[in-house]
């Protein structure tokens, strides 16, 4: 079963088909790993069983604009709610397009559609076509380290993280960048080890599903892996993805014995640095726990780039049928965790401090927090 099966298109806002979306997308102006169908195919594993991938687009006067997503069926079925994928997106346009929250609102009540959530992008920078009707919070910052050409990456990096990836060095540790690194299994266990000692919540542990979605995609995707292994074992890796100018990191794990040595400041940075020889002018980090800049995780990533511009991180909630939003939370209010029938005991919520402030276990690229959604 497709999107196309359970929605269908209303007035200005057409439902893409699948084989069209990598195409519409780029068309208008969404060249980025988290909007590409692979990604959206990958993170409806994540989500409750019958999520399905949608891309919506949308005619305006003033130009068309894409909107992709995922519609889970609602926890007592009769309906849906939409949600950007773990990571990032909302919608995108080259065009400064307006007014065009009515006809989503028409299209969602028509589809049994209750609420749209958001997580924008911040290399983008697509919070001008959010909606106005939308309630738009901002959460934080995140990290983009420029690795253009020419550029001392490890000189402009703080004398912290330069002292750590000298360690590692030191230590021994061989570190490699693979690219379409195929099965990830090793990668896997390494992460779900890192996750336990975080004492993650369970969203964190993700299915056998989302690594085998992964792997069957990671040509769409641009999977790179970068590892760092002592002695033959891999002690400290990142799984990235690439597209256009851009690496993005995603996930990562660091075994113990890592965290002694700067094992995971030194992944970063061979990262870094192969994205700069292959012609890459950002490493996108994301940002820190829950959207704070005061979180250890933030200023981690942040000491890569320390001068460096930083991206501004919003999300959006959208009440397309108010009356039906009513009857399921009591409420009319958007605060807190929305949708509210998502938080449960297996929302992902980022887990707590690991000492060697390596953080890149926890998947923050979605910063899900009790102030924006599950």
């Amino acid at each position: 079963m497709t999107a196309a099966t359970v929605v269908r298109s209303v007035g200005d806002v057409t439902v893409v088909p699948a084989s069209r979306w990598d195409e519409v997308v780029a068309e208008l102006g969404g060249r980025d790993t988290y909007l590409l169908a692979a990604y959206h195919d990958a993170s409806a594993a994540l989500e409750p069983p019958g999520t399905h991938p949608v891309l919506l687009r949308v005619r305006t006067a003033g130009g068309d604009l894409a909107l992709p997503l995922l519609l889970r069926p609602l926890p007592g079925g009769g309906g849906w709610d939409a949600t950007t994928p773990y990571g990032y997106g909302g919608p995108v346009s080259p065009h400064r397009v307006a007014g065009w929250g009515p006809a989503l609102d028409r299209w969602a009540r028509a589809n049994g559609v209750v609420t749209t959530f958001l997580r924008l992008h911040p290399l983008l920078e697509n919070t001008q076509l959010v909606p106005p009707t939308a309630d738009l919070v901002e959460l934080g910052s995140t990290v983009a380290w420029d690795v253009s050409r020419g550029r001392d990456l490890r000189q402009h990096m703080h004398p912290h993280h330069r002292r750590a990836a000298r360690k590692a060095e030191r230590a021994g540790l061989d570190l490699a960048v693979r690219t379409a690194p195929g099965p990830l299994e090793e990668f896997r266990k390494l992460y779900d080890t890192t996750m336990r000692r975080q004492e993650a919540a369970p969203f964190f542990f993700f299915p056998d599903e989302y690594w085998t979605r992964l792997q069957q995609h990671e040509a769409d995707l641009g999977t790179v892996l970068v590892e760092g292994r002592l002695d033959g074992e891999l002690v400290a890796a990142l799984l990235c993805f690439t597209h256009g100018p851009w690496l993005h990191y995603h996930l990562g794990g660091s075994a113990d014995i890592a965290r002694t040595i700067g094992a995971s400041n030194a992944c970063f940075l061979a990262g870094a640095e192969w994205a700069q020889a292959h012609g890459f002018t950002g490493f996108h980090l994301g940002g820190g726990v829950g959207g704070r800049s005061e979180s250890s995780l933030f200023v981690f990533k942040r000491r890569f780039e320390p001068d460096g511009a930083l991206r501004t991180f919003h999300v959006a909630k959208l009440v397309h049928d108010p009356d039906r939003y009513r009857e399921l939370t009591g409420t009319v209010s958007t605060d807190g965790f929305f949708p509210p029938w998502r938080a449960s005991a297996n929302t992902p919520r980022p887990a707590g401090d690991d000492r060697e402030r390596n953080r890149s276990a926890i998947p923050t690229t979605s910063l899900r927090s009790a102030s924006c959604a599950g």
